[in-house]
């Protein structure tokens, strides 16, 4: 049985001229290459039967109504009133986004990244067959980063109502679960507000943890909890309100003479109204970091990265060199070891999340510095015995892998001179207080 394409004009909301689902098959009589075919197979079969689902649900709500198309919804589907309400809700979006809907009913383009486009759509003005187009051929991540920049470029006003209807959809709710008595928060914030929690709670993290028993075996997720309590319930004589750092680039329009493109650390593009407020009661470190006034190389003066080393690495790094998880989360890592001598100088250190730590301490993993100068966590070199000697390490670059200044912009210093420079006017804002 062949997994067929539907006719033309049958995509959605019709029958299709062939069954939507893969046959079943025993998977462990397939190959490597064939596991992974049969894995595009499934995702093209679940896109298909989501466009069918939201066209089916969307027709229904248009005649009977919102209400009744969540109570089928609720008894179809066995959905939770949740689940219902957000399914009719996704289809009514996606019933307003054709060409979205008609590469989903075909496969093209995944669920997720159909409702993405879909409730982008529905927040303001879009370019569907730009975003139809990337969604064909990008990973979710990747594409969740264009689509945020597509809608603040197509908003008309440097992404002002955007965050304006992001703030209208701010929520939190508190309740106890009648299962077991256990409080649950669940919480929607937009982005500025997002990340002044991120910090704070990370910070909040590293103190307890920094406090604790060295044989402390807490779990993450219960650090978590701990943190948040001791942020909201602190006793204010007892202890200062916690205040987060939070990390904004900018670029500075040297004709107009004026900031552009302002984003926060995880590259969420930012109103420059926004960052400016941000800034007006905050200290603004400058765009060069200087050794006299910024602690960036203390080679064995201390072992753990300076206030000022981490901002740099922030800047540089942006997120794990791993993983990808947030910078408000990563540890700096020496790259040439400080038990072997290595230097606490901010070109050799990188960050890396706990998790991806031990895979370098741990499992030999190795920091690899790329063509273009950022810094990647690899597996122990033997997978990579195509490498060029040295470019696959856990010490410092060698010496035939460096290349001149000119080929890592702002990435390294030059030689003799004992300052660092990120990317052009890079702001940072501190201060912003947890409350």
């Amino acid at each position: 049985m062949e997994f067929r394409t539907p006719k033309q004009g049958k995509r959605a909301g019709g029958e299709p001229s062939g069954p939507v689902w893969p046959e079943a098959v025993d998977v462990a009589g397939l190959s490597l290459s064939e596991l992974r075919g049969r894995l595009g197979l499934i995702k093209g079969a679940e896109a298909r039967l989501a466009a069918m689902k939201a066209a089916a649900l969307a027709e229904y709500a248009s005649r009977g109504g919102e209400g009744l198309a969540r109570r089928v919804a609720l008894d179809e589907l066995q959905a939770s009133k949740q689940q219902a309400r957000r399914e009719v809700e996704t289809a009514s979006q996606l019933s307003q986004v054709p060409e979205t809907l008609d590469a989903l009913g075909t496969g093209e383009i995944p669920e997720a990244h159909a409702k993405q486009i879909a409730k982008a759509a529905s927040q303001g003005p879009v370019d569907e067959t730009v975003l139809v187009e990337a969604a064909r051929h990008q990973d979710f991540g990747t594409f969740s980063r264009m689509l945020r920049d597509h809608q603040h470029e197509r908003s008309g006003d440097d992404g002002k109502s955007l965050m304006a209807k992001q703030r209208e959809r701010r929520s939190v709710s508190f309740f106890k679960s009648p299962d077991d008595g256990m409080f649950i928060l669940n919480g929607r914030f937009d982005p500025v507000a997002g990340n002044r929690f991120e910090a704070a709670l990370a910070d909040e993290v590293r103190r307890q943890r920094n406090a604790s028993d060295a044989g402390d075996q807490t779990a993450f997720q219960q650090r978590m909890a701990d943190a948040l309590e001791n942020l909201v319930c602190a006793d204010a004589k007892d202890r200062k309100p916690q205040s987060t750092t939070l990390i904004l680039t900018a670029d500075w329009d040297a004709l107009n003479q004026k900031l552009a493109d302002a984003r926060l650390l995880d590259g969420t593009p930012l109103p420059v109204s926004e960052a400016l407020r941000l800034a007006c009661n905050a200290d603004v470190v400058p765009t060069v970091f200087d050794t006299k006034t910024q602690e960036l190389w203390v080679g064995r003066k201390h072992r753990l990265a300076t206030e000022a080393q981490r901002a740099a690495l922030i800047i540089r790094d942006k997120h794990c060199i791993g993983c990808g998880r947030s910078a408000v989360w990563c540890e700096a890592h020496h790259i040439e070891e400080w038990l072997s001598g290595g230097p606490t100088d901010i070109d050799n250190l990188v960050l890396v999340c706990k998790s991806c730590h031990h895979n370098i301490h741990d499992d030999g993993w190795v920091v690899y510095r790329n063509r273009n100068g950022a810094y990647e966590l690899r597996p122990p070199p033997s997978p990579y015995a195509d490498l060029l000697p040295g470019q696959a390490r856990s010490g410092p670059p060698c010496p035939e892998s460096q290349s001149s200044p000119d080929d890592y912009p702002g990435a390294f210093p030059e030689k003799g001179i004992t300052t660092w420079r990120p990317e052009r006017s890079k702001l940072r804002v501190r201060g912003v207080a947890f409350s």
